[in-house]
């Protein structure tokens, strides 16, 4: 146990594990975050900007899922750690802002407000857990993103190409860290129990970012259309974007039943359970966000050609999302639904022919598609609870 001046600040496990108001407070940067990469997509929907694009959503996803971790082990209802909370989600916002020229003239303010971040995160939780059985966990943070803010730096100071290959490696590094069980010197590999998370705040808070990411959509569909002309077909194609949102939304929401807090908590291995609910909603993250940049375009051009980069897009996203909703019930849940499987088999056998039919068209199916999965999940949830 920690004691001292720092013990207050250390979540009590006895105590309610729901998310608190600042946390939900920081989580708003991500509104605007996610829709300036959706935004960047639109404008490089070609195979590079789409790496990039998938680049930088690795990183977004890398600053909130650590600083998840640290309102998981800190009680966020004190002020000190809401401070803590409040700076990063100014570092944040100053990353999302760089978004757009991250890969021109603000690589290097990308990369600081990253790699600062990470360091300052971790640096205030090697003092508050200095006596606490966890205070190694901050200091292997701090040596494996000061190893690869190095590279992150120095990809912010090359040529577009270096910094591709660069950025990529110190990703690699970031997301290598959990896999190895960040070895660090002297003080070695980190042990599983040192990631036995509080799992029902771990759910809300993944919960509360899919929420997010799916209000992001929201956002960006009703702006799109609010500068249109509100001609017909763009009126069809706004109704069928807020559809798609809704059947993605009860997608992920529908199985009350499956409580992602307890299952990661009475797991044998919760660490692990983590790691993969982490993975999960990151890969529906995408699947939203290129939802978002989906209903976007079939808004401004729902007629006409719809090149094979539309179509990916377009059928792509709301295919992601379910991957993601897959890999989550099969990593944590232990179970599939079988409509996820198929509708995941029937928007990837249709795409090839998707770019004989206008966007409208194309949207219009993987909306029939989706409606049929949730259909055949209502139908088979209520035959197995029957």
């Amino acid at each position: 146990m920690t004691t001292g001046r720092y013990s207050t600040l250390i979540r009590d496990p006895n105590q309610p594990q729901r998310a608190t108001y600042v946390e939900l407070f920081y989580d708003l940067v991500f509104v605007f975050t996610l829709a300036r990469l959706a935004e960047e997509l639109v404008a490089d929907l070609h195979p590079l900007g789409a790496y990039q694009t998938l680049l930088l959503l690795l990183a977004t996803w890398w600053v909130w899922s650590y600083t998840n971790l640290a309102t998981d082990t800190l009680d966020s209802r004190r002020p000190a750690v809401q401070l803590l909370v409040i700076v990063i989600m100014f570092g944040s916002l100053v990353m999302s802002t760089a978004i757009p020229d991250a890969f021109d003239g603000r690589g290097a303010l990308f990369a600081a407000a990253y790699v600062g971040i990470h360091l300052c995160r971790s640096a205030v939780l090697a003092v508050i857990l200095r006596k606490h059985r966890l205070r190694n966990r901050p200091l292997r943070g701090i040596f494996w993103f000061s190893v690869s803010g190095a590279i992150w730096f120095a990809g912010a100071f090359s040529p577009l190409e270096a910094r591709l290959l660069l950025w990529t490696a110190a990703l690699a590094l970031d997301y290598l860290g959990p896999v190895l069980r960040w070895p660090t010197p002297k003080i070695g590999r980190s042990p599983a129990w040192e990631w036995n998370t509080a799992g029902e705040h771990l759910a809300e808070r993944y919960r509360q970012f899919v929420i997010i990411a799916l209000g992001e959509t929201v956002v960006i569909t009703a702006r799109t259309f609010r500068s249109s002309d509100y001609s017909l077909y763009r009126s069809i194609a706004f109704v069928i974007s807020f559809v798609t949102t809704v059947l993605l939304w009860w997608i992920y929401f529908y199985r009350t039943r499956e409580k992602l807090g307890s299952a990661i908590t009475s797991s044998a291995d919760p660490a692990r359970e983590t790691k993969w609910a982490g993975y999960a909603h990151l890969i529906m993250v995408a699947g939203v966000v290129l939802t978002t940049v989906g209903d976007e375009l079939i808004i401004r051009h729902p007629f006409g050609d719809t090149p094979g980069g539309w179509v990916a897009v377009i059928i792509g996203g709301p295919g992601l999302f379910l991957a993601g909703r897959a890999l989550l019930g099969h990593e944590v849940f232990v179970h599939v639904a079988r409509p996820w499987l198929i509708g995941i088999g029937v928007l990837i056998v249709m795409a090839p022919v998707m770019v004989f039919l206008p966007a409208l068209a194309v949207s219009g199916t993987v909306v029939v598609v989706l409606f049929g999965i949730v259909l055949a999940d209502v139908v088979s949830t209520r035959e197995r609870r029957g």
